[in-house]
């Protein structure tokens, strides 16, 4: 599947799912020519499948909430486990030992904006938000030229920012090698970044690893990977499942 395709269906299963109504997305229209200028702006590159995420469509939503593992936090010793099960089917899912399972969570994160006459703007404002962040920590050996191949691509419990780190390539990403791993978050309370891991011994800037890929995050958040372990967790519970068009703002 194409990361258009992809993107697409993103959206249509936040419809099918129930989180959105299709009313909440419209057609959107951003050419080649824009994500240049706003590159050459903003001195990062745009890496294809966030331009499929940006192109899918407008939406004016900026959090989401999904069933998530507790254990998902940055510097967790359980991050490649929970990634390998967001990038499994459902059935794979439920056909787990209960040893592996992980207890689930809602949990909300913060996405970028897509407006319809300013599709790149949001974008730019959460871009400059970070390297406004990033300018203010302690680390003198923290500058502009290591920051700027971060990519914000939301806000991990509107804590810090979730970045694509674009000197990563796509094919060279080992879901069993974090270091590989494309997304990294930052707290953005967090201002000594060495102290907190977000600086490796080479003194270049890692963050904390969070995800393989972008299209990891979007399948936990729109594609709702553990939405059949949570619905099975409530039962397991005798809880109540949340209404699932409560999660979105």
């Amino acid at each position: 599947m194409g990361s258009s395709e992809f993107m697409k269906g993103a959206f249509e299963a936040l419809v099918t799912r129930g989180v959105i109504d299709r009313s909440t997305i419209i057609d959107v229209s951003i050419t080649d020519e824009e994500f240049a200028a706003f590159e050459k702006d903003h001195e990062i590159r745009i890496p294809e499948e966030v331009r499929a995420y940006l192109r899918a469509y407008g939406h004016s939503f900026n959090m989401i909430a999904a069933a998530v593992p507790d254990d998902l936090y940055g510097h967790s010793d359980y991050i490649v486990d929970i990634n390998r099960q967001i990038n499994m089917t459902a059935e794979e899912i439920a056909e787990l030992d209960e040893d592996d399972r992980f207890d689930l969570t809602v949990t909300w994160s913060n996405f970028i904006q897509v407006d319809k006459d300013d599709p790149l703007k949001n974008l730019g404002d959460c871009l400059e938000g970070f390297r406004g962040y990033a300018s203010c920590v302690e680390n003198p050996e923290i500058d502009d030229e290591k920051i700027k191949r971060f990519l914000p691509i939301g806000d991990w419990m509107s804590a810090g920012a979730l970045c694509l780190d674009t000197s990563k390539r796509k094919e060279d990403v080992d879901i069993e090698d974090p270091d590989t791993w494309q997304i990294r978050w930052f707290d953005h309370e967090v201002l000594d970044w060495e102290d907190e891991e977000y600086i490796g011994e080479d003194g270049d800037i890692t963050g904390a690893v969070m995800f393989p890929d972008f299209e990891s995050f979007i399948k936990l958040y729109f594609y709702g990977a553990f939405d059949g372990a949570y619905l099975a967790q409530c039962e397991d519970w005798e809880e109540d499942p949340e209404d699932k068009s409560t999660w979105v703002r």
